[in-house]
């Protein structure tokens, strides 16, 4: 199992007018999100366990941008995301409860009226919840910020001290 974020991080990567975002190390930073792709495959309900464990959930999708990243990473890799559909009149629902947006189409791949999220470098489309997949979680990056004139943070996560330094 992967450490966790208060663990292992990411050196200050992402350095804007006095504020500086930080991730777990093997996690995937876009737009002041962490993104956890596993490699293992498991039914949907034990990813949204893995990522519990992590301090993060499956992801959601509320932008395009977001869809573009997730489609351009996983190629031709199938991962679970945080989207359910559990009865044939009901729409599709987010893990935090919150109903799909119509600008994002699913495309499905099953009979059942349980069905269970997904993306893949073609887009959403639904499946079987106990099918094995990948699957992708979430969690917002760590960000330090401080004052003009004053110092960058530093702070110690194990043996490591981490310093934001200014690029120029």
């Amino acid at each position: 199992m992967e450490e966790s974020l208060e663990h292992r991080m990411q050196p200050c990567e992402r350095f804007l007018a006095g504020r500086c975002q930080f991730w777990p190390a093997g996690w995937l930073w876009d737009a002041g999100k962490c993104y956890y792709f596993s490699s293992a495959k498991q039914a949907w309900a034990k990813s949204q366990e893995d990522g519990r464990s992590r301090g993060a959930q499956l992801v959601t999708i509320r932008a395009n941008a977001t869809l573009a990243f997730l489609q351009r990473v996983s190629k031709s890799n199938t991962f679970h995301i945080g989207l359910k559909k559990e009865h044939a009149r009901l729409d599709w629902k987010w893990v935090d409860g919150s109903a799909l947006n119509r600008l994002f189409p699913v495309t499905r791949s099953t009979a059942s009226y349980l069905a269970c999220g997904r993306v893949s470098g073609p887009g959403l489309s639904g499946g079987s919840c106990t099918d094995p997949c990948r699957w992708i979680c979430e969690q917002s990056a760590l960000t330090l910020q401080w004052g003009h004139g004053s110092a960058p943070p530093t702070f110690l996560v194990g043996n490591t001290t981490y310093t934001c330094l200014d690029p120029q």
